[in-house]
């Protein structure tokens, strides 16, 4: 690989091996300075200056780690995913979003921002991964100004039918509805009160207005209403409308979050107080309340999002040129995908509800001994694995708050009919 990318021409004092090894565990949870990577080197035998490591970090190298995050995408560390009843509705139930953080200026032509103070460079990473088996099926890296519409659409060709989808609002419209439904794709997604409802009357389609859903709501019996409608003034794709009125406590929450920094039109003001989900999975599958259970596990990707910046820091990046930076935050995403692919083993070899964020901190802690062995001994690497397996079982389940359901309960509920 080191070859091919154009890393490695003829014999160097930095081998590709070294190199790697040295860069990868430098940046497990930190970003160092060019002269901890020299120091780091002197232990492969490499003595060399803090301009000849920064010479190394250029378009070959970016190829090489590109290609290495791709075999590694590829072949994930895996065991027999235990079975679970979610398989009887879903091939799987895949979560996808976006995180972005900043980075220095001086990259703001590689990873441009939206302008202003500390905004005039982001980077955004997109993240799906499969809540049933594990395995993740994207991880790219772009900029804060990609769009996450265009993004969800690419990979489409590669997921199963019948997988159910759960993505956030960026990624959604009638009209990828129409496409998801058309390729036998469940989706499960909050709408837009903007968004044109048409329900069918006598043969001909009428506007659903927000007084008229909130008009249902006040004279429904249970907690949602419930209705076949089309979406989208053009496309008009049939999707199931399921609804809600929020608290009065959520509301003000929302109110005041949604106005912070802008006045709020009459029809937005009119619809703060609604919960409004569209969905393609059949009602004899879900009904309404499952419905939003399910779209709960959503959430799941944003404490994923917190671990990487709280426990690896992969936004923690000093000041340093484009192709430099653009390799090392494909080093971070290896580290995320060794992490990603050591929790999915333990998960199905115990069989738990394992917390991701427990896991990682204790491989943080325990990061040395796997930097000793991880490239030179299998047979270690299987021994360190077991002994995490074991802390795991006694130390790493996850705990929910009270009141709420475990992401087991609500697959069970919403497949039990």
């Amino acid at each position: 690989m080191a070859t091919s990318s154009g890393f490695m021409k003829r014999r160097s004092t930095i081998s590709p091996k070294g190199f790697l090894d040295t860069v990868f565990f430098c940046n497990q949870n930190n970003s160092p300075s060019l002269s901890e990577y020299c120091i780091d080197l002197s232990q492969h035998g490499a003595s060399v200056s803090k301009q000849a490591i920064d010479k190394r970090f250029n378009e070959s190298t970016k190829a090489m780690f590109t290609n290495l995050l791709g075999e590694v995408m590829s072949h994930q560390l895996s065991g027999k995913a235990k079975k679970t009843a979610s398989k009887k509705w879903f091939t799987d139930i895949q979560i996808m979003d976006s995180s972005e953080f900043a980075v220095s200026k001086r990259a703001a032509g590689t990873f441009p921002g939206y302008g202003g103070e500390g905004r005039e460079a982001l980077v955004q990473i997109q993240f799906e991964y499969q809540l049933l088996g594990g395995k993740v099926t994207t991880l790219s890296v772009g900029s804060a100004l990609d769009s996450d519409s265009i993004e969800g659409m690419k990979n489409l060709d590669q997921i199963p039918a019948k997988t159910l989808l759960l993505r956030d609002l960026g990624y959604c419209s009638p009209k990828a509805f129409k496409e998801l439904s058309k390729r036998d794709l469940y989706f499960i997604s909050r709408a837009k009160s903007q968004w044109n409802f048409y329900t069918l009357h006598n043969g001909e389609c009428h506007l659903l207005t927000t007084a008229d859903i909130i008009g249902k709501l006040n004279q429904a019996q249970g907690k949602y209403i419930d209705l076949d409608v089309f979406v989208g003034e053009q496309v008009r794709t049939p999707v199931r409308l399921i609804a809600n009125l929020l608290a009065e406590e959520q509301k003000k929450k929302r109110l005041k979050k949604k106005s912070a920094n802008r006045k709020l039109g009459e029809d937005a003001l009119e619809s703060i107080g609604l919960n409004l989900f569209v969905t393609n999975v059949e009602r004899e599958k879900c009904a309404a309340s499952e419905i939003y259970e399910l779209y709960t596990l959503r959430w799941q990707i944003e404490l994923v999002f917190k671990t990487w910046k709280s426990v690896m820091q992969v936004h923690k990046i000093h000041g340093m040129n484009p192709i430099r930076l653009e390799c090392i935050i494909l080093i971070k995403l290896l580290w995320v995908m060794l992490n990603w692919s050591i929790v999915r083993y333990l998960r199905n070899l115990t069989g738990l509800d394992l917390s991701y964020h427990k896991v990682h901190r204790t491989i943080l802690s325990r990061s040395k001994r796997i930097s000793s062995i991880i490239m030179k001994s299998s047979e270690l690497f299987t021994e360190w694995l077991i002994d995490l397996c074991g802390i795991s079982e006694r130390h790493h389940v996850k705990e929910y708050k009270k009141g709420s359901k475990s992401i087991p309960i609500i697959l069970s509920q919403a497949t039990s009919h």
